[in-house]
């Protein structure tokens, strides 16, 4: 039995534990929740009497740990002074439904969600987040902290840098390639490279005006 401590007591960190619970219950790997850290950035939605204290949780190396944020830029703070200062064990969480090759997972701390289907030789960095109904092409490379929410799709071949979030039903084209620190409006989809440091948003978004 494998001791988790999930980072974050916010909604996604629920979300999470559902796929692990799915984990033990498919028997794939037998994991208990010791408890869940609350950060400051996010409001508390876990079972009190789960929510650890920051002294009922001293860093100590080789704790098994799972980031449940969905901000990279939160996820960022803790991966860097937290998880790699301490030496804490991020734990990757594959959900049985999912379908990918175990060589994809090129890092620790990847969470793939369910129904998600990975193709051939695409590699995921370090705590990359893939939450569910996602495809990735085959062939693709995605570095360390991206967050990949619902519905996500990618054609052959693309590149995504770190620390880039996208939206709910985002669209890539195949062979794009997009940089760091990058954030994807929901729904946009993108047939151009995408430098570093911007927000893509769609031109078209529709928005209500009260008729007279």
């Amino acid at each position: 039995m494998k001791e988790l401590v999930i980072i974050g007591a916010g909604k996604f960190a629920l979300e999470v534990t559902r796929y692990i619970d799915d984990i033990t219950a498919a028997g794939e790997e037998q994991y208990r929740i010791a408890g869940y850290l609350p950060v400051p950035e996010e409001s508390t939605h876990a079972p009190a009497d789960l929510c650890l204290a920051p002294e009922e949780f001293p860093p100590k190396a080789g704790t098994r740990v799972v980031l449940a944020l969905s901000d990279t830029g939160h996820r960022r703070a803790m991966i860097d002074d937290l998880i790699d200062k301490h030496a804490l064990i991020a734990e990757n969480i594959v959900h049985p439904s999912a379908m990918v090759e175990p060589a994809a997972l090129q890092g620790a701390g990847i969470i793939i969600g369910p129904r998600n289907y990975v193709g051939v030789n695409v590699t995921l960095g370090s705590h990359t987040v893939v939450n569910y109904h996602c495809t990735i092409g085959h062939h693709s490379r995605l570095g360390a902290n991206n967050f990949l929410a619902p519905n996500f799709n990618c054609g052959n071949s693309i590149t995504v840098g770190d620390d880039n979030f996208f939206g709910l039903s985002c669209t890539i084209a195949p062979e794009v390639v997009i940089g760091d620190d990058c954030r994807f409006q929901a729904g946009i989809s993108l047939f151009d490279n995408a430098d570093s440091g911007f927000s893509y948003l769609s031109p078209s978004r529709i928005k209500s005006i009260k008729s007279s």
